[in-house]
């Protein structure tokens, strides 16, 4: 190789156990599609949301040490365990957002923006929910929540946020008054959108497992007993996840941070800070290099510890061997480039600039082909989102 219980609410709304109309697969061409739907579901992407669940589990216990360590008056290092739990949590995510497909896709990918709503974030809109959940804990109410105030993003400017300004236009009600219980007020906020996230992994993680949601066997079965109508189709939603890519990394994780892309500061050519994902926690560079992670797995359907079908062995089965190797030589070159990037990404922003640059630069190569040739000779669409972008 080259390279379902509440649970059933969830899938049935993305149509599992429903009925479905079986066609025959896009073309010919003898490639076993539902082959590699049950490797890359089961092999690749189930391990993902299990280790991501594992590593959420984790964070609301350090948040919590951490909040009591402050209300005795003595941190100590649990501090610096909650935030290396929120970075060990955000790194698994991580994984896991560079292939979204199924339960975390659904309802606008809901569950996904619960657990990790970046680019979504309003730092005044948690400002005043600190001040509300310390004035009236029993008030707050994670549930009616928008997104931009919740999930590892949130969490992140909790822990992170040393100034003790607001970023309101003007003071939210309450902030004046929490003065030096402001540490207190971030830390308890944080708990409870850390046991949120904790229970969104578990709900995802249990909507994947062939004991619960049984997702993975959706993948494996389509075109059969299966919501999804073809294997085809199946590996059409894969590809689609596979666009993160070119959507989140490339342009924005990279291009509209470096100010090669449109972005938020109209910058050119410079950095544009606001546009940096991870920003409080100083974590893009790790983010980056765990999608690029999970984007090879996927191709070449080899993990560290399986081996199966992937789509450069789709591409090689429908005659395009040169296109396989190309698209993996540069997916490796990308891979190379992330891993040359400083740890800071802020740091690379403002020290090693040309790094950040040839990140990108070894990306777009990838992409060029990924959203031309690799979909044209595999049969396959182009995601919505994706076809009036022409860089």
């Amino acid at each position: 190789m080259s390279s379902r219980v509440s649970l059933l609410v969830v899938l049935s709304a993305f149509g599992c156990g429903g009925e479905s109309a079986t066609r025959p697969d896009a073309t010919p061409d003898g490639f076993d599609r539902s082959a590699l739907l049950e490797h890359i579901g089961g092999s690749v992407l189930l391990p993902i949301q299990g280790g991501f669940a594992v590593r959420a589990s984790e964070l609301p216990a350090a948040v919590d040490a951490y909040c009591t360590a402050l209300d005795g008056g003595s941190v100590g290092a649990t501090q610096a365990a909650a935030r290396t739990a929120w970075a060990s949590a955000t790194d698994a995510w991580e994984r896991a957002d560079a292939l979204i497909v199924g339960p975390a896709a659904m309802d606008n990918r809901a569950l996904r923006d619960r657990i990790y709503s970046w680019p979504l974030l309003s730092t005044c809109g948690i400002d005043r929910d600190t001040a509300a959940h310390w004035t009236n804990p029993a008030s707050y109410d994670i549930t009616t929540k928008l997104a931009n105030v919740r999930s590892l993003a949130a969490i992140e400017y909790l822990l992170f946020a040393t100034a003790t300004t607001h970023t309101c236009a003007t003071a939210p009600n309450g902030w004046d008054a929490l003065a030096a219980e402001l540490p207190r007020a971030r830390c308890r906020l944080a708990s409870v959108i850390a046991h949120d996230v904790a229970g969104a992994a578990v709900t995802l993680h249990a909507a994947w497992r062939p004991d619960g949601g049984d997702f993975v066997g959706e993948l494996a079965r389509a075109g059969e007993s299966s919501s999804i109508r073809s294997a085809h189709e199946g590996v059409n939603r894969i590809t689609d996840g596979i666009f993160y890519i070119d959507r989140m990394v490339k342009d924005m994780k990279l291009g509209e941070a470096a100010g090669i892309a449109v972005n938020a500061c109209g910058s050119v050519m410079t950095p544009c800070l606001r546009e940096v994902e991870l920003q409080y926690g100083d974590r893009a560079t790790f983010a980056i290099r765990a999608n690029l992670l999970t984007l090879r797995e996927a191709f070449t359907g080899t993990t560290g510890t399986a081996s199966g079908p992937g789509f450069d062995d789709f591409l090689i089965a429908v005659g395009h061997p040169e296109l396989a190797e190309r698209m993996l030589a540069n997916l490796d070159a990308s891979i190379a480039k992330a891993a040359a990037l400083p740890d800071s990404f802020l740091g690379a922003l403002s020290t090693d600039y040309q790094s950040v640059v040839a990140a990108h630069s070894a990306v777009k190569l990838f992409t060029d082909d990924l959203k031309s040739q690799f979909l044209t000779v595999l049969a396959l669409e182009i995601p919505d989102d994706v076809a009036a972008d022409n860089d």
